[in-house]
């Protein structure tokens, strides 16, 4: 049966290619499927690619704007801090701008962040181990510090940062820790009211050193009206307190009573705050007035008043 199938399909061969018509139809099958086959080796090996786009440092509007132009889908990576590059701008590209690439095909872009910027963590009032590990997850280079006296955190415990809690810095940026020595050994005492002599006195028996400053006052004079630190505060000895001294009351100028007659000039003295003593004649002109007009007093100096 197969030899029967063979020999009728060589008889039919030989009366296709007996024919020039025959001839001419097997040729051009043959043209044919050659240009099929030369196609899709074209298609295949070199037609359906393209090549990839530049889009590094292109801003990720401009990036896709871009992509949808050659026809290319966009995919992104995890973005990363870059200290050069702004936020949002391509820092890399796969595949890489001239690659062969399917036309159509997909490109995966990463995206900068910007540069990285961290705040300085709240470690104040923590043990230096705990806060020296919180600055280092947090990125950042914790370095001892000096300590210095606290009133009110014990000592070991972070007093202050430098720089500040809340700081915005680079990943890396030291950080100085500075640590509580506790409460200082000298307690300031209270001397608002007190005498300047006083006040002295009692700041050298603690071993600080008084720095004054005057001002007038309504206050006797020599009296304190302020102090800095505050009592109660406890300090470092020779540690300076500022003591605010009263200059006494802004002198007033005595009035002129002379040649008024003596009852007047006691009036005039008394309205202006000035008791008055009368001697000799009450009842006279008054020759004489200590002090003498014109004289800067403080406010409620006696005046005598000689009066013949």
């Amino acid at each position: 049966e197969d030899e029967g199938l063979g020999a009728r399909l060589a008889g039919l061969r030989t009366r296709v290619m007996g024919s020039p018509r025959g001839r001419l139809a097997v040729a051009a099958a043959a043209v044919v499927l050659g240009l099929v086959a030369a196609v899709g080796g074209w298609w295949f090996g070199v037609g359906r690619y393209t090549v990839a786009p530049q889009l590094v440092s292109l801003t990720k509007a401009d990036a896709e704007a871009q992509a949808n132009r050659g026809g290319f889908i966009l995919r992104y990576a995890e973005p990363r801090y870059d200290e050069k590059v702004p936020k949002d701008t391509v820092l890399g590209q796969a595949p890489v701008s001239a690659t062969r690439i399917v036309k159509g095909g997909t490109i995966t872009l990463t995206l900068s962040l910007g540069p990285e910027r961290l705040p300085v963590p709240d470690v104040v009032g923590k043990d230096f181990e705990l806060a020296r590990a919180e600055l280092a997850d947090a990125k950042l280079a914790p370095v001892k510090g000096s300590s210095r006296y606290d009133d009110a955190l014990p000592a070991g415990v972070v007093l202050a940062t430098d720089p500040k809690v809340g700081t915005v810095v680079k990943p890396g940026t030291k950080v100085t820790v500075i640590l509580s020595k506790g409460r200082a050994p000298v307690t300031v005492p209270n001397l608002v009211g007190k005498s300047l002599t006083d006040a002295r006195g009692i700041l050298g028996q603690l071993g600080l050193t008084p720095v004054e400053t005057y001002k007038d006052s309504d206050k006797p004079k020599d009296e304190i009206l302020g102090q800095s630190p505050a009592d109660g505060t406890g300090v470092e000895k020779g540690t300076q307190v500022k003591l605010e001294v009263s200059k006494g009351p802004a002198l007033v100028p005595v009035p002129r009573v002379v040649d008024l007659p003596c009852q007047q000039a006691k009036q005039v003295l008394e309205s202006q705050g000035f008791p008055v003593n009368i001697q000799l004649n009450p009842n006279g002109v008054a020759r004489f007035q200590n002090p003498g007009e014109n004289t800067p007093v403080p406010p409620g100096t006696p005046v005598t008043v000689t009066c013949l």
